[in-house]
């Protein structure tokens, strides 16, 4: 199971913390067993643009290929 805490830039997300724990608990259950052995998190981080306002911005790598997802909510992430 993937730890919030222990991902770079988590200790500043401040009141989005919790949101970002609950994030990350959905997104790990949404994939299978094989694939969730792949999940290596790199990095969270608060950011905010005019297309899309503000998200928490999270990269991770998974099956060897980094990816990145704006998370708007706890069960909404693209």
């Amino acid at each position: 199971m993937l730890v919030a805490e222990n991902i770079e830039g988590f200790d500043k997300l401040g009141v989005n913390a919790d949101m970002f724990k609950k994030f990350l608990y959905n997104f790990y259950h949404a994939w299978g067993l094989e694939t969730r052995m792949t999940i290596e998190p790199i990095s969270v981080k608060y950011q905010k643009d005019k297309a899309n306002g503000p998200f928490l911005r999270f990269d991770y790598e998974m099956n060897g290929r980094k990816c990145w997802l704006h998370v708007k909510g706890p069960r909404t992430w693209y």
